[in-house]
């Protein structure tokens, strides 16, 4: 199977809350303040340093990236990249992300909500992240 069919596949089996559907049938959500992160998970048995976990959470800045880390069981974080915007903003640059980088796609030891989001350690995505101005 291609990287292109397995990404679509992966996109299916997500359980994550937001999709075009749910913004369309929302509209006010879409100005709701967001963040899109970019982390290293960090293994906590093994200690390596083991994928990049790009996704988004509601809030404004690493403090709310912290707070839905939590459901990462397995794993501690190092916050690489961040990108405030509205979560409708947010979830758009996500969606380009994984498409890009969809064959740098990495399946994580630990399964959590948000496994799927996840890369290859090599990966390039964090160059491409947007950049707030300052």
């Amino acid at each position: 199977m291609c990287y292109l069919q397995e990404y679509s596949r992966r996109l299916q089996e997500m359980s994550g809350v937001y999709n075009q559907t749910y913004f369309d049938n929302r509209p006010e959500e879409k100005l709701r303040e967001g963040v899109l992160y970019g982390v290293i998970l960090v293994n906590k048995v093994t200690f390596e340093r083991e994928c990049i976990k790009v996704g988004i959470a509601s809030g404004k800045d690493w403090r709310h990236v912290i707070k839905r880390s939590r459901g990462f069981r397995g794993y501690d974080l190092r916050i690489q990249r961040t990108y405030h915007d509205t979560i409708y903003n947010c979830w758009k640059y996500e969606q380009e992300l994984h498409k890009k980088f969809a064959q740098d796609s990495y399946k994580p030891k630990q399964k959590f909500g948000g496994h799927t989001e996840c890369f290859k350690i090599s990966s390039l995505i964090l160059r491409e992240f947007p950049k707030n101005s300052s």
